[in-house]
């Protein structure tokens, strides 16, 4: 039996989304369970979130010195386990520290996903591959809610957790089985695990790029964050029609992917990124313009498809952001993915609060906090795009 990398990075890469949004359409049940309510349930979130960048920041550097296959079988056996242990607890402080030791797990064997790919690939095709494990993958966050609707209709919300510890031991199975190790003895770094970020953070082009992907980014963290009052609140739509509002979205950035791979043969992953954050900007504009000066042109039918391109643009600037840094950096491409990632979640949290202090129950500061996010991306690219040292060798 043999599976084509991308799919099997696409099936590890996926614990995430699915962690993230297969429980959401539980959380009112879980709250009545834990004797709780809902708004203490919904800090099982924040608390994922932040393991995850701590298993993130930790397994890059690990898995430069050791290997990637034992930090993810690692991180996948910790993360299988406190799923399976979640689907038995009885508390809310037992579900916040378990849902954190999960997230860690889980950040330990993904943070892997793109150093492999760094590991066997140079150039372009370290952006095609990320872009194919990536069309793949946002299957994940597409099903995710409407799988968890499911499951909650027939069952309750341990059963969510119990797949969630199946799937990740089906997949870490599946890497053992299949997967060969690609960062072979020789190439491992003897180091201190920061010694591996100081190589990255110390170069210019690097660290621009980071932060251009890092505020592309936060966007869809702040439409992430918000789109439920836009839809529901705002827009007065219901609850069963969100998902497919959502999900339109997932559906523009696989095709836009898929567009990206072709693309790849023709341009520059930097031009490529220049169309990406360009897009989000125009869209950002368009999206503040109209919610601040023309309410009555502000309508579902008319944010839904400028939210489409916005966040579809990401499928232009994700993989050639990772693949432009990555690039600089083989020896320690676990370190640099890890990096990347902490940065990326970071700057989303950070804008996401903002928007959270900003809210006054009108669209207006969703859009303010887009249109800066783009503007910020472009900044940090622009500064990249014409650094001298972008033309220079691979540091590492």
């Amino acid at each position: 039996m043999t599976l084509p990398l991308p799919l099997l990075l696409a099936l590890l890469s996926a614990i995430a989304p699915l962690a993230i949004d297969m429980y959401l359409p539980a959380m009112a049940q879980m709250a009545g369970s834990l004797d709780s309510d809902i708004h203490h349930v919904e800090l099982s979130v924040s608390t994922f979130l932040l393991g995850f960048a701590i298993g993130q920041i930790t397994g890059g550097p690990l898995s430069d010195r050791y290997g990637r296959k034992p930090i993810i079988i690692a991180g996948l056996t910790i993360f299988a386990i406190a799923s399976l242990t979640l689907s038995m607890t009885t508390s809310l402080s037992g579900l916040l520290i378990l849902r954190a030791i999960e997230a860690i797990g889980g950040g330990l064997a993904t943070v892997n996903s793109t150093a492999i790919v760094r590991d066997r690939f140079e150039g372009k095709d370290i952006a095609k591959v990320l872009s194919m494990v990536a069309m793949i993958m946002m299957t994940a966050p597409l099903v995710a809610p409407m799988l968890g609707s499911l499951i909650v209709s027939f069952s309750n919300w341990r059963s969510i957790f119990m797949l969630l510890s199946v799937y990740s031991a089906f997949v870490m199975i599946l890497l053992v089985w299949l997967l060969p190790e690609s960062h072979p003895p020789h190439r491992r770094s003897r180091a201190k695990p920061w010694v591996g970020y100081g190589v990255v953070l110390r170069h210019k082009v690097a660290r621009r790029f980071i932060l251009t992907l890092a505020c592309a980014y936060s966007g869809m963290f702040i439409f992430i964050t918000a789109s439920p009052y836009l839809y529901l609140d705002y827009f007065e739509q219901s609850a069963a029609q969100f998902p497919w509002l959502f999900g339109a979205n997932v559906v523009v950035i696989m095709m836009v992917n898929r567009i990206n791979m072709l693309l790849l043969n023709r341009f520059k992953p930097i031009d490529l990124i220049t169309t990406g954050i360009s897009i989000q900007v125009v869209m950002g504009c368009i999206l503040l313009t109209l919610s601040r000066y023309f309410p009555d042109a502000f309508t579902l039918w008319t944010v839904l498809p400028l939210m489409m391109a916005y966040v579809g643009a990401l499928g232009l600037i994700s993989a050639n952001s990772m693949a432009t840094v990555l690039q600089y950096f083989r020896d320690v491409a676990g370190s640099a993915t890890a990096l990347i990632g902490v940065v990326q979640f970071c700057g989303g949290a950070a804008f996401g609060l903002l928007w959270g202090q900003l809210h006054d129950n009108t669209p207006v500061p969703m859009m303010a906090m887009m249109f800066l996010s783009a503007f910020c991306a472009f900044v940090a690219l622009m500064a990249a795009r014409y650094s001298r040292e972008i033309y220079e060798a691979p540091a590492t």
